[in-house]
């Protein structure tokens, strides 16, 4: 995937936070130990001096292997009689190593030309933050979602379904991963849509999923800056129709465009295709998504989505009283 200028830089400017942070830590160990153990430094400036002697040995050809030979041998006794040192002061073996980040990378990006799977993820993770701000999910779990707010009463009451949502929205968030359905969520404002379709944020979150949650009225302004040529080096509708789990808050409070419409059939039906899960809330009954949308985008969310009416009264405004 092709990135911003501005997210290239955000990225290597982490990686070299990340470096710096291990190197420094491994600075504070090493003078923790050296504290401890003066001896440590004899013997690194012995592996010093024998590192330096063998590079300066490489170019004397063929008769110098058995002194090349010689000094890796000194420098790996060095090497081991610090580590028996660290043990026998109750440090771990590997105290001197720097603990970086990636392991794999060093840090760098990069392995063998080719970028690490630790580079991608911190670009996608830079994207995501650019599209839209740190999930609220601590104050949207399944564990403070209120049930008592809504009425009960004979038959199927507004409880009564809600309680059956949330029951099916905490299944679905216990086992959700990149290829699991999508959903509908629909009902009047202030039922809890976006308080569950977030609490099912966090816990894709908690399962190392990437989750781009963004309103559709900030999506579709993004969408059509960068159409238009006011936000041309960036790649939202390619981040957004990756990313494992999409949720886009509020659909219908946009202003409906024809633009606004293509631009939904394509993410809905690109995502679609790709098996990647996504969550709409939205005011809209069926009927007003089809009048707004059309019979395309209409179909798909009926047909390929789990459909969740949400029911009751407005939280928000019991809560006020």
């Amino acid at each position: 995937m092709a990135y911003s200028a501005d997210t290239y830089k955000k990225a290597e400017r982490e990686l070299k936070n990340r470096r710096e942070k291990a190197l420094l830590d491994r600075e504070k160990r090493h003078a923790e130990a050296v504290k401890k153990i003066p001896e440590i430094l004899e013997l690194e400036a012995e592996m010093s001096s024998a590192g330096l002697a063998a590079v300066k040995a490489v170019g004397m050809g063929a008769d110098a292997k058995e002194y090349i030979d010689r000094l890796a041998k000194i420098n790996l006794e060095a090497g081991e009689k610090r580590t028996a040192l660290l043990k026998e002061n109750g440090f771990p073996e590997d105290w001197l190593k720097v603990r970086y980040s990636c392991p794999v990378c060093e840090d760098t990006g990069a392995v063998n030309g080719y970028y690490c799977e630790c580079y991608k993820d911190l670009l996608r993770a830079i994207e995501y933050e650019k599209l839209c701000s740190k999930l609220p999910v601590d104050n949207c779990r399944f564990d403070n979602f209120r049930l008592d707010y809504y009425p009960d009463s004979a038959g199927i009451s507004p409880k009564k379904r809600m309680e059956s949502i949330y029951n099916y929205c905490k299944s679905y968030a216990a086992d959700i991963s990149k290829s699991s359905g999508s959903l509908l969520m629909y009902g009047a404002t202030g039922l809890g849509k976006t308080h569950l379709s977030l609490a099912i944020a966090g816990k894709a979150v908690e399962r190392g999923m990437g989750v781009i949650y963004t309103s559709a009225q900030n999506l579709f302004n993004r969408l059509e800056r960068e159409k238009f040529g006011r936000g041309a080096d960036e790649n939202t509708e390619q981040t957004i129709i990756e990313c494992d789990l999409l949720i886009i808050d509020d659909l219908g409070a946009e202003f409906c465009t024809p633009f606004t419409v293509s631009a939904l059939y394509n993410i809905i039906n690109s995502r679609e295709l790709e098996g990647r899960p996504t969550i709409i809330s939205t005011n809209l009954d069926p009927a007003a998504v089809n009048k707004a949308y059309g019979e395309r985008i209409a179909s798909r969310l009926m047909s390929n989505y789990q459909l969740l009416k949400f029911d009751g009264s407005d939280i928000r405004q019991i809560k006020t009283k």
